[in-house]
């Protein structure tokens, strides 16, 4: 799942690509880049946000300084990614043929296992098939597709995961004060939504195994710059192991429990942090959507028409509604920067990306190129359903390649089916809203902080 977010199943395997152009930074470009794009990603939180540093960079716009800073690389250097001058090797992408090769360089040349994605994921999921290594990757990649079923429009649990959501929006609703829907009201009774899909409903109000992983992933914020939580973790991992022993048939984690007879090293369990990280980026991809489709009614009334008299919503492939997710996702998106490391020296036009370097794509600057699309500020859910979005390079939303996130269309289902359930009896009130995302508004702001995001609802006219 996303957020990377994750990433998901193979569009093209073995696409040819043409050579990416590379260039090398000097020391004023490198600090531009380290000042102005990197450092504020880290502050913000590239594992767990952080909601003050979130509200501040919305305040300072550091998503639209990135955007420019990177739009003066890219006019300055006739090359497709830059090779930054600092004492770790690092690689910037500045245009597409560089996002692709590094995408569908996976696992080689290029492996998902980063020495930075590494430091910070193992401490919550060690075994987790972006991290692995490559004797048990491939592995463990077909555990996950076999357990999220990725080549399926729709989950066999379809019916079961419509369920869930429909009864517990069902209780959220009467409980809002005013219909006001906030990020924290939201975020219950997503994550209860959550543990009933995949552990089942014994796990619903399981506060503890979240809250346990939502500690390990803020210190996993910090790298390897943070003492280690050796018995959080083996707190969080026992109630994990406890969950998924219990769970039913009909969840996720029955579902992936059941699908190896012998775990031994592909170890099912440690595959589900990763499932319930990437949740979280579902969530707030949901709060998002629903603030853009209370700013555009002619969205929202299309979407009601599309959903009606639909016995389970999650049965479905709901077009508006997806594509108002992926605009979410691609106007605002959860993972903040895709990484990965070149696991050989690999030969560029104009370069060598050395053994070891960190290549970095960052999402929001492909996903809202003005010179790739004319739409890229704009809320536009229409470029999903007519296929422009998917013929863009750069758009990107659950990664590419052989790396894209196997829980792509778990994700899909379940947000469209949230969303499918808040629309059906109320209405979205734009006047009771984010200032930053209005009804007639056009341009997107660059950032959209989901933590003060408040939405109106009243019943339905």
């Amino acid at each position: 799942m996303s957020r990377g977010p994750g990433e998901d199943v193979q569009k093209s395997p073995g696409a040819v690509t043409a050579t990416p152009r590379l260039a090398r930074a000097g020391l004023l470009d490198t600090a531009r880049v380290l000042g102005g794009v990197l450092v504020p990603m880290v502050a913000e939180g590239v594992v767990a946000r952080r909601k003050t540093m979130v509200r501040l960079g919305g305040r300072l716009d550091t998503h639209g300084r990135a955007a420019r800073i990177l739009n003066g690389l890219r006019a300055r250097h006739d090359a497709d990614a830059l090779a930054l001058t600092f004492p770790r090797p690092m690689v910037l992408a500045l245009r597409p043929p560089a996002v692709t090769a590094t995408l569908h360089g996976t696992p080689d040349p290029f492996t998902p296992a980063s020495t930075e994605k590494v430091a910070a994921l193992s401490r919550f999921q060690p075994t987790g098939v972006l991290i692995s290594d490559n004797r048990h990757r491939q592995a463990r990649r077909e555990l996950n597709e076999l357990a999220l079923q990725t080549s399926a429009d729709v989950h066999s649990l379809h019916r079961r995961c419509g369920e869930i959501i429909e009864s517990e929006v069902a209780e959220l609703l009467p409980t809002l004060t005013d219909g006001h829907l906030t990020w924290d009201a939201y975020a219950v009774a997503h994550w209860r939504m959550v543990r009933r899909f995949v552990f089942g409903d014994a796990a619903r109000n399981d506060e503890a195994l979240t809250d346990l992983l939502t500690v390990l992933r803020r210190d996993a914020n910090w790298g390897p710059a943070f003492p280690r939580r050796s018995a959080t973790y083996g707190n969080f991992r026992r109630r994990l192991d406890h969950l998924v022993a219990a769970a039913p048939e009909d969840s996720l984690a029955g579902i992936v429990r059941d699908a190896v007879d012998r775990p031994g090293s592909l170890d099912p369990t440690g595959q589900i942090p990763h499932w319930l990280f990437a949740f979280d980026a579902v969530a707030v991809a949901v709060h998002r959507a629903l603030a853009l489709l209370a700013a555009h009614p002619a969205t929202a009334a299309a979407a009601r028409t599309e959903t009606a008299g639909v016995e389970s919503t999650a049965a479905r492939v709901l077009p508006t509604l997806r594509a108002t997710v992926l605009e979410s996702l691609r106007l605002w998106p959860t993972t903040l920067a895709i990484l990965r490391e070149a696991s050989r020296d690999v030969r560029w036009d104009g370069g060598l990306v050395a053994e070891g370097t960190t290549t970095i794509v960052i999402g929001e600057f492909f996903q809202r190129d003005d010179d790739a699309m004319d739409f890229a500020q704009r809320f536009t859910p229409e470029v999903w359903t007519d296929g422009r979005a998917q013929g863009l390079a750069g758009v990107v939303p659950f990664s590419d390649g052989p790396g894209e996130c196997p829980g792509r269309n778990v994700v899909l289902m379940f947000a469209t089916a949230v969303l499918a359930a808040i629309g059906r009896d109320v209405d979205l009130d734009d006047n009771v809203l984010s200032p930053r995302v209005r009804a007639g508004q056009t341009e997107m702001p660059h950032s959209l902080d989901h933590f003060d995001l408040t939405i109106g609802l009243r019943a339905a006219r």
